[in-house]
């Protein structure tokens, strides 16, 4: 997912809890949960995929379940076999244990989209989008995990948690437009759209970065950044502009390389 980086400000988040759920080759039954801790967020390529710049890394390490979980490849195996909300969950947590969140998003949304009211879903898209430093999406998909099962104590907690990463970005960028105008440079205008992306800005992201090539016409990374924000408005035709000036400007960058690939799939895929 890449990274996103959505590199946030140092944070340190409460206990977001996972949905795992029991495998299910013929009906979806869901059954336990099991605690994430979050100490540090990476995402995975080729799913999402963004900003390489600011911030420490950070992991995710997972409760383990009574039993040892099954490998990734395994679970990737039975959702292609057993393609059930079950099975699907279950592969999402597995994803996010491993550090890649951002592969988690694309097999949860795919459960929501048969079952607007699977709550476990919605819980764990939630995590998902909170470690890719998505916090309006996370804060919007906890509540609807909480308007569905209102004594639901995990999608509580991680409510708690998406709200509490959006605050203090909200703060950060406040902080950050105090900088006096005639200071605000190339990498002001860097961390400025970092911020709104992170609060789904997408708009004011793309201009912020539109400012760091103007400042710094060199800067690949911008370049990279506003084709990542354009993908979030799923204009994958405007990204692939971008995506290409980035590896124009840095002909090793691979992450622009990955995210030009990411585009082209998303530009295919809706035709």
């Amino acid at each position: 997912m890449q990274r996103l980086e959505l590199m946030s400000q140092d944070s340190t988040p409460t206990e977001p809890l996972v949905t795992e759920q029991e495998p299910d080759n013929k009906a979806a039954e869901f059954h336990s949960a099991a605690a994430i801790v979050i100490v540090f967020a990476i995402l995975a390529l080729p799913i999402v995929y963004l900003i390489l710049h600011h911030a420490p890394a950070r992991a995710v390490f997972a409760g383990m379940p009574a039993q040892a979980p099954a490998s990734v490849a395994s679970l990737e195996q039975l959702v292609h076999t057993n393609p059930t909300a079950a099975n699907r969950i279950n592969l999402s947590l597995a994803y996010i244990n491993v550090n890649q969140p951002g592969r988690a998003v694309p097999v949860l949304l795919a459960v929501i989209a048969q079952d607007k009211n699977n709550v476990f879903a919605w819980n764990n898209l939630c995590v998902a989008h909170t470690l890719q430093m998505a916090y309006s999406d996370a804060v919007d998909e906890c509540n609807n995990a909480v308007r569905l099962a209102p004594n639901y104590q995990l999608a509580k907690n991680n409510l708690k948690w998406a709200e509490d990463e959006r605050l203090k970005t909200v703060q950060a960028l406040a902080a950050l437009e105090q900088t006096a105008p005639a200071t605000r440079n190339a990498d002001f205008y860097m961390n400025e759209g970092l911020d709104h992306l992170h609060l789904g800005d997408n708009d004011q992201a793309i201009k912020a970065w539109q400012r760091t090539l103007e400042l710094d016409p060199h800067n690949a990374l911008a370049a990279n950044n506003i084709g990542t924000a354009y993908m979030m408005e799923k204009q994958p035709a405007s990204a692939i502009e971008w995506f290409q000036k980035a590896i124009t400007l840095d002909p090793g960058m691979q992450l622009a390389k990955n995210n030009l690939a990411w585009a082209h799939d998303e530009e295919a895929r809706a035709k």
